[in-house]
């Protein structure tokens, strides 16, 4: 019994020393950027909440305000990640290449709504006329047909980055 678990613990420090401290911390930190992202988009609070709160209120200017917010958080992220120290860890620029492109793609969608709010903002105006506002409302048509568009560009960048996270686990000997 002894030798058996004097064998386990052998092995649990085989392999938990064949994992890279520094691949360890990257997956760590993109992880809490994961979690930031998370409240950026469905955080009490956070920006996209105070958008759609915005829009439901027809506070067009507050729901643009706040893409902005959400556009200069996601900045934020997009540039830590893209200034993380990968050295020698295996796949570590292609997961933090990803983990970028993913974030960047997300960001490209949100924003995309200050196209739409403008749209919406000029058919719900009653001093335009009728041919105005059907025009404006063809165009949130056209411009929610975009947005399905980026969404395939989403769903794309995610099994990438799922496909890329399984490699650099793996090579990592990370669970």
């Amino acid at each position: 019994m002894i030798q058996r678990n004097i064998l386990l613990v052998t092995l649990i420090l085989i392999v938990s020393s064949c994992q890279s401290k520094k691949a360890v911390d990257l997956k760590t930190v993109l992880e809490q950027k994961e979690q930031r992202v998370f409240n950026i988009m469905l955080g009490k609070n956070g920006p996209n909440e105070r958008k759609l709160k915005c829009l439901i209120d027809g506070d067009f200017k507050g729901a643009q305000q706040a893409i902005t917010e959400e556009e200069r958080a996601f900045d934020k992220i997009i540039n830590e990640i893209n200034a993380l120290e990968t050295g020698d860890i295996k796949w570590g620029n292609q997961l933090k290449s990803a983990t970028s492109n993913y974030y960047k793609a997300i960001k490209e969608f949100e924003i995309f709504d200050r196209l739409i709010i403008v749209q919406q903002q000029i058919s719900q105006n009653k001093t335009n006329t009728e041919k105005i506002r059907d025009a404006a409302i063809r165009q949130q048509g056209q411009l929610s047909r975009n947005k399905l568009k980026m969404r395939k560009i989403i769903n794309k960048q995610e099994q990438l980055l799922a496909t890329v996270q399984k490699r650099f686990n793996l090579l990592n000997h990370l669970h």
